[in-house]
């Protein structure tokens, strides 16, 4: 028998590549996703039926691949399916129905379907699904292809969901139809893998997909670390390129005996020269443990604030995770050891309106501006469909009644109407948040992003015809322009999108800014007699400001530069530091 194990369709209809992670939420990028988050729950029912039964299995992913409909059936098509699985959002739920519609009428294949869309409305999702899985599902898969009744299985929809799964007892997620170390997300400053330590949260914000519709009550279970170690040990024998790990789970920080530990079995094991971060709750983070997490090689912590004002918390049913003061305090320690932090922030959450919204504006310019977070994710708060915010929204009327499945991204787009909060001003709002982070972390960069440029830049001869991509956040390519026409005499071109190109255009220090239109840089969507215009231009440099040290994430603005044939293509980092990617050959540096 032969079982497919099925990431989503990675393109859409539209066009829109997707970033899928169906227990939060998923969005769709124009052109291209420099992001790829690993299907983990899909990974462990993967290796889980892998080591539990007899047949035939296969682990395809659709967004790994950035395969449209087409090209996905084409896969299917050599595979001939008995069953197919499917982990769904709703903003992906639509083409990947069709593609499991399709697979049912061309190979007779069984469907399962699971994830946040399809435990919302199973109803819906059983026109095409034969079952529907809720709540964790990987026990629940094996004991429905193993051929147990149905009827009689916890978790199989009408069923009631089963118990919480004993994470202790899965095998170590999928690795073999796909590479783990291909999955990256671009703001892992290393190339680092994705993995679990625990699994669950203590908390039920109002927003969150996996502890209304997996988990359903409040819980939080670690692994063994014995567990933890041994993975890391096989991933870095499998991968010696790996530079480190990202624990992409819930809440990394629930028990402080367990980072402790952790920390302490890196070390004993020789493992703490790789760098790790990881997703936690900054009202649980515990000086001493991070202490023992940064002498193991923890290097960052992301967490969520979401936002900065009490009565939107109260709302959004944050509980004890909204905690200001803590927030300020831990971060100050952090930054006394010389612990980075990413932080996650929504604008339009239930509750919200233009003046407690403007309190989250204001704490993110304040915290950026002192150098305490130094990443940030700024999104619309979106009533996924089957959680507490989403009930909420019907109850009182608040839900756009023109929204499709695939507005429900946080992407830029808003399906909620509140009397006196229209969705433009929750959008414009969302911009600001970003424009206060990148004006505070101009503030408090400049000096050092400077220095540092000073000496870097110098590779970058007199006279030379420059071109900067917009491939970062503004204070970098603010930064970046500064420093080329304070040190170097040399006022630059600019090539971005239509969003951000507009302000640029009287910044003194750019003599031409170009637009390419909008979404990610990709070869395929630049018009070609812009590039012509480009390549016309015989740039001695290309200047492309990047997050992390590895061009994971990279590679179409690189493709990009490439179409344009400057002399050389240079990468600059956050602390204004620079690498040679390319260089034409017989090209020679001249200082």
């Amino acid at each position: 028998m032969k079982i497919v194990i099925a990431n989503s369709v990675g393109v859409d209809s539209s066009g829109f590549h997707m970033v899928h992670v169906p227990s939060r939420w998923s969005l769709g990028v124009k052109n291209f996703t420099n992001c790829g988050y690993y299907p983990w729950e899909l990974a462990y029912t993967s290796s889980l039926l892998k080591r539990d039964t007899d047949y035939d299995i296969k682990f395809l992913d659709g967004v790994l691949n950035a395969w449209d409909f087409d090209s996905y059936l084409k896969r299917l098509r050599e595979e001939k399916p008995d069953w197919l699985i499917m982990e769904s959002s709703t903003r992906t739920i639509s083409e990947d129905l069709r593609l499991a519609k399709t697979a049912k009428n061309e190979f007779k294949t069984k469907i399962i379907m699971t994830g946040q869309h399809p435990m919302a409305h199973p109803e819906e999702v059983l026109k095409v699904a034969d079952f529907i899985c809720v709540g964790e599902y990987e026990f629940a898969v094996l004991d429905l292809i193993l051929g147990k009744d149905p009827k009689t299985i916890p978790g199989v929809y009408p069923n009631p969901r089963g118990e919480l799964v004993n994470i202790n007892l899965l095998p170590f997620p999928e690795d073999d139809d796909i590479r783990r170390i291909d999955y990256h997300e671009p703001n892992c400053r290393y190339k680092q893998i994705q993995m679990y330590g625990s699994r669950g949260c203590p908390r039920r914000c109002n927003f969150c997909a996996a502890a209304t519709l997996y988990y359903d009550q409040l819980n939080w279970r670690p692994r063994k670390v014995i567990s933890i170690i041994e993975e890391l040990k096989v991933l870095k024998k499998k991968y010696p390129e790996m530079e480190g790990i990202f624990f992409d789970e819930e809440t990394h920080n629930i028990n402080k005996k367990f980072n402790i530990e952790l920390a302490q079995e890196i070390k004993k094991a020789g493992l703490n020269n790789l760098k790790y971060e990881a997703m936690c709750e900054y009202v649980s983070l515990d000086e001493e443990a991070l202490i023992e997490m940064k002498s193991a090689g923890y290097y960052k912590i992301r967490f969520g604030i979401e936002t900065g004002s009490n009565q939107v918390a109260e709302q959004m049913t944050l509980g004890k995770k909204h905690d200001l003061k803590k927030l300020r305090s831990i971060l100050k320690f952090g930054q006394g050891i010389g612990m980075r932090f990413y932080a996650t922030i929504s604008v339009g959450g239930l509750g919200s309106s233009p003046e407690e919204d403007q309190k989250t504006v204001d704490l993110v310019y304040e915290l950026a501006s002192k150098n305490l977070i130094h990443e940030i994710q700024v999104s619309i708060n979106t009533p996924q469909p089957g959680t507490d915010f989403y009930n909420s929204c019907i109850e009182k009327g608040l839900l756009n009644t023109r929204t499709t499945n695939e507005s429900f991204d946080g992407n830029g787009h808003v399906v909620v109407e509140y009397p006196n909060y229209s969705a433009k001003q929750i959008q414009e709002k969302q911009r600001e948040a970003l424009s206060a982070f990148d004006l505070g972390k101009a503030k408090t960069n400049k000096s050092s992003f400077m220095a540092n440029a000073k000496k870097s830049l110098n590779l970058i001869y007199k006279n030379s015809n420059v071109l900067v991509l917009r491939s970062a956040r503004l204070w970098m390519i603010q930064s970046i322009i500064e420093a080329m026409n304070k040190y170097r005499g040399i006022p630059v071109d600019l090539l971005g999108q239509n969003t951000v190109i507009e302000e640029f255009k009287s910044n003194t220090g750019v003599k031409n800014a170009y637009s390419y239109g909008d979404g990610f840089f990709s070869p395929e969507t630049i018009n070609s007699y812009l590039i012509s215009q480009l390549n016309n231009k015989a740039y001695d440099f290309i200047l492309l400001p990047m997050a992390n040290n590895h061009l994971e994430g990279y590679q179409n603005v690189t493709e990009v530069a490439r179409l344009i044939e400057p002399k050389f293509i240079l990468g600059v980092y956050p602390e204004g530091n620079t690498q040679i990617i390319e260089q034409r050959k017989s090209t020679n540096v001249l200082m």
